[in-house]
């Protein structure tokens, strides 16, 4: 995976704990399930042991299809999470 997307998809989450309007939310949700699902498969190929699970319970989370609902606030800690575990593992799944 290009290290531009996962740091693009972080910068995403960041943005996403302040109030902006649904629409965004939306795409986040679909942008950072789709980077977190694609990231399982990579760590999966490169035989790492936790990684895939934790990058598939977040794709899991921010699942467009089957809503998780948290009250707002909660929403905001788990975007700066999710940012910080994508910034923090990046090197797991970028390629060159």
């Amino acid at each position: 995976m290009p290290a531009a997307v996962i740091y693009v998809c972080a910068a995403m989450l960041f943005v996403g704990a302040a109030p902006l309007p649904y629409g965004y939310y939306m795409l986040l949700r679909l942008v950072v399930c789709g980077v977190f699902a694609f990231a399982a498969f990579v760590a999966f190929d490169r035989k790492s042991k936790v990684l895939p699970w934790v990058y598939g319970f977040m794709a899991l989370v921010f699942n467009p299809f089957v809503k998780i609902h948290f009250p707002k606030e909660m929403w905001a800690v788990v975007d700066v999470a999710a940012g910080v575990l994508l910034v923090a593992t990046a090197k797991a799944v970028k390629t060159n």
